[in-house]
């Protein structure tokens, strides 16, 4: 395991002042680790799909990580002037719950083809046990139709900050693992997103039970 990275370079001032701040309360707080953190590549379009217990897990995730990231946020958060440009700054893409999301979509497509690395949750929401669910097919869409390779991520601990209404002190950990093999997939379009999230959600099963 290692520590994660609070400073890097290629992040901008915003970023680089909460990627320090929220680095350090973070592993101060829940010795947040992570593993396999080279398997994202330095520079170019990556899509980072990880297991989903906890709104902290964004954080989780885009620390383990030697580069910016950006990630999917809910819409309400760009309704205020001020949050807006703070989201935007960390690299939020809003997406709108309960509706299509297909500006969102498309902007995450944009982000990929300008080389950005994309995390997302593709259970499609916080998930109270301590199980990997079935991945919704727009992660087997995005990869597929943007090219991107796909670090699986499994994430540790990230549960247990919230058990039964109280607070806890986990122990919070973070593995990476090698680009996902989407290759040899057969038939319709969608039918193709339905195999290559199942392939994804096998590898972040994989690490989640490694721990």
């Amino acid at each position: 395991m290692k520590h994660v990275p609070l400073y890097v370079p290629a992040d901008r001032w915003f970023y680089r002042t909460v990627r320090v701040l929220s680095g350090l309360t973070l592993c101060a707080t829940y010795r947040l680790s992570c593993e396999g953190a080279d398997n994202l590549p330095r520079n170019g379009a990556a899509i980072i799909a990880a297991n989903h217990k906890s709104n902290l897990d964004p954080f989780f995730v885009g620390h383990a990580f030697p580069r910016p990231v950006r990630y999917f946020a809910k819409s309400e958060l760009f309704g205020n002037s001020a949050l807006r440009w703070a989201v935007t700054e960390l690299g939020a893409i809003p997406v709108r719950r309960g509706q299509s999301n297909r500006e969102a979509l498309e902007a995450a497509l944009a982000a990929l083809a300008g080389g950005d690395a994309l995390i997302i949750y593709p259970e499609g929401h916080r998930m109270r046990d301590h199980d990997v669910h079935e991945f919704l097919p727009g992660v087997g869409m995005l990869a597929l139709r943007s090219g991107a390779p796909v670090i699986p991520v499994g994430l540790k601990g990230s549960g247990e900050i919230v058990r039964n209404g109280r607070p806890g002190l986990p122990v919070v950990r973070v593995k990476a693992g090698a680009a996902v093999d989407l290759s040899g997939l057969e038939g319709k379009k969608s039918e193709m997103y339905v195999q290559a999230a199942a392939r994804i959600r096998e590898a972040v099963e994989a690490l989640y039970a490694s721990f």
